[in-house]
């Protein structure tokens, strides 16, 4: 609580260092918030469906969903690593996307959303993942020999018709370099306010020293010079008047 208030207290001392702060951190925000490269973004959701063999000619797909989301985290997994990365975005240079499971349902449905620099890169981006994603679930099951007819398949459930601005990332960005600009604002003013204040003690510490004398400090030649004074007075004492008449 003591180094709180000695906090706070420094920094109403330095004002001026706190305004000045807060002023040049407003500035670096309005700057980043101005030049900061647009982002775009689109969203897809892909539904795995069951193989026509587990469901029957006559079956309902719909009620054969459970049970795949092993199959799921198997299919992430490989369209996040780095060769079918390297491969998608061969043509898209600095876009990215990133596919994970839909958290607000308990089916096996895939979230694949695509960032890029334009609107007309992101939805071609997020066109050739959802394009890759049928393919590398062929891949998983050709490995392990699954016969056609037995074979997981994907199908398209929502798909964004636009790209639209990524403002999440920038207002991140803006509160990060907000709240850095503060804290380093109030760590400069605790600091200053410290180096003024040792400044100003040893300054009234000069100015307050006083020139002590010699004789008076020194206790052995206070005594000395008493006992020279003492010898020098007469010695009186046992020493009776002569007497002027007869005896």
């Amino acid at each position: 609580m003591m180094q709180f208030r000695t906090v706070i207290a420094s920094i109403i001392r330095r004002w001026y260092v706190l305004v000045a702060g807060i002023l040049v951190t407003g500035l670096v925000c309005v700057a980043i918030q101005m030049n900061a490269p647009d982002k775009f973004k689109a969203q897809a959701s892909l539904v795995l469906m069951p193989s026509s063999q587990s469901i029957g000619a006559a079956g309902n797909p719909y009620l054969y969903l459970g049970g795949m989301s092993e199959a799921l985290d198997i299919l992430i997994r490989k369209l996040s690593s780095q060769p079918v990365k390297e491969r998608v975005l061969a043509n898209f240079g600095t876009a990215t996307y990133a596919a994970e499971p839909d958290r607000g349902t308990n089916g096996a449905i895939l979230v694949i959303t695509a960032t890029a620099d334009s609107p007309e890169q992101t939805m071609s981006l997020l066109k050739a993942v959802m394009e890759e994603t049928p393919r590398s679930l062929n891949e998983m099951q050709e490995a392990l020999n699954v016969a056609v007819p037995a074979r997981i398949t994907t199908m398209n459930l929502l798909v964004d018709r636009q790209a639209v601005p990524e403002v999440k990332a920038r207002t991140q960005l803006v509160l990060v370099a907000g709240a850095g600009g503060v804290a380093v604002t109030l760590v400069i003013a605790v600091l200053l306010d410290g180096l003024l204040l040792t400044r100003r003690r040893r300054k009234l510490a000069a100015e307050q020293e006083i020139t002590v004398d010699p004789l008076a400090a020194s206790p052995v030649r206070s005594r000395n010079r008493n006992k020279a004074q003492a010898t020098t007075e007469p010695e009186t004492d046992g020493v009776l008047p002569l007497s002027s008449g007869p005896s």
